[in-house]
């Protein structure tokens, strides 16, 4: 099936709805969330515009691994454990904590893909 802005718009409102916190991954976390990084999950507004494109802004993450990977960034319904909902790839710029254990993500798009 394929849809148009209207479901797409749909279908980002109601993914917005439901995520609260956003993680940080230091590896492929697959359907359920691993590879959790020691940084703490931050509270999180997702955005989407008219077409179901979802962007999320300002991240401040702290705790993770001096210098460690960043992978993606992940969503979750609560600040510790809760339900994953999947999460979007950092593929260019800083992907790494820098020396104090800190990464932010100061606008990230989120591309909907169906998970294998």
């Amino acid at each position: 099936m394929a849809l148009n802005n209207n479901g797409l718009n749909a279908m980002g409102d109601g993914l917005a709805a439901l995520v609260t916190h956003a993680s940080v991954h230091t590896a492929d976390p697959g359907t359920t969330g691993t590879s959790e990084s020691t940084a703490s999950r931050v509270s999180c507004t997702i955005s989407v515009d008219a077409a179901g494109v979802m962007t999320v802004t300002n991240l401040a993450f702290t705790g993770g691994a001096s210098s460690g990977p960043v992978f993606s960034v992940g969503f979750w319904d609560a600040a510790s454990a809760g339900n994953f909902y999947g999460d979007q790839a950092v593929e260019s710029g800083d992907t790494s904590f820098n020396a104090a254990g800190a990464w932010t993500a100061t606008s990230l798009t989120i591309t909907p893909t169906a998970s294998d």
